[in-house]
């Protein structure tokens, strides 16, 4: 293991054998993210992490070869019915620790890579074509998902091309569980704040969102937690697909619960 320092923008983590790897920090909600940049060869291969975009990945990645980041659509609302959790959690959750789709692009426009990847996204068919409109807003070169898992790149000077991996079809994907015994649904409160575990110089480094969201189309976007406190929703004003989807365990706790009091009434 070789530890570094990740406020050492730029410098290297390993250099040897005519290998060399750089890092420097991403704004991932606190301190401690890195992006990574490998040469060899002539070549250079990218690799951000998860992140907000900033201006630091221009500065050590630009003119690499492959550049892998990672991306999120914009379709809080429709996720939040696919995946079962409450828009505003969706919302937030990229606000303070993600790339959109049109931010990917954008930054590949500046960074001009030989081909662009991104990956930590669901690679699912209602995001999917949404995820290529909003990268191409931007970027017109070479594109491909870093997906499914296991997906191949192969490099040289000359060409790159793309295979996949041999891997089960479904992934194991499940919604946070809740436990809604007491009628509500309590998301609670984030126990710190950016501010208090993440260097500001890293969020003064976020690309604007202005910049890379198209005209005409800006979200409000939520850096901050909406309430002072925990968020409590009562169950009767939950959407029904996110109590459905968030509280399955808790549904079949209450039905193994019933069987076993109807079996005690027999008894």
């Amino acid at each position: 293991m070789h530890e570094f320092d990740f406020r050492d923008d730029g410098g290297v983590v390993y250099d040897k054998d005519g290998v060399k790897v750089i890092h420097w920090q991403r704004s991932h909600a606190k301190d401690g993210a890195s992006g990574y940049r490998l040469d060899w060869n002539g070549m250079c291969f990218v690799w951000t992490g998860d992140g907000r975009p900033n201006m630091l990945d221009v500065k050590y990645a630009k003119g690499c070869d492959v550049y892998v980041t990672e991306t999120q659509p914009e379709l809080m609302s429709i996720s939040s019915g696919v995946q079962g959790v409450p828009p505003f959690l969706g919302r937030y959750t990229i606000d303070t620790h993600h790339t959109v789709s049109f931010a990917a692009g954008y930054m590949a426009s500046l960074i001009k890579p030989r081909l662009l990847m991104t990956t930590h996204m669901a690679f699912d068919t209602y995001q999917n074509e949404e995820s290529v409109a909003e990268i191409r807003h931007h970027w017109k070169g070479p594109f491909h998902f870093g997906a499914p898992d296991g997906v191949v790149v192969n490099v040289t000077k000359e060409s790159i091309w793309i295979r996949e991996g041999i891997l089960p079809d479904f992934p194991n994907s499940r919604a946070p569980q809740f436990d809604f015994t007491n009628g509500q649904l309590i998301v609670p409160h984030p126990p710190t704040s950016r501010e208090e575990i993440q260097d500001s110089y890293i969020r003064e480094h976020e690309v604007d969102p202005k910049l890379y969201y198209p005209e005409g189309y800006m979200p409000i976007l939520l850096t901050e937690w909406p309430v002072e406190g925990d968020l409590v929703v009562p169950l009767e004003k939950a959407p029904e697909a996110l109590t459905e989807g968030m509280g399955q365990s808790y549904q079949l706790r209450q039905k193994n619960l019933q069987i076993l009091e109807q079996q005690d009434q027999r008894q």
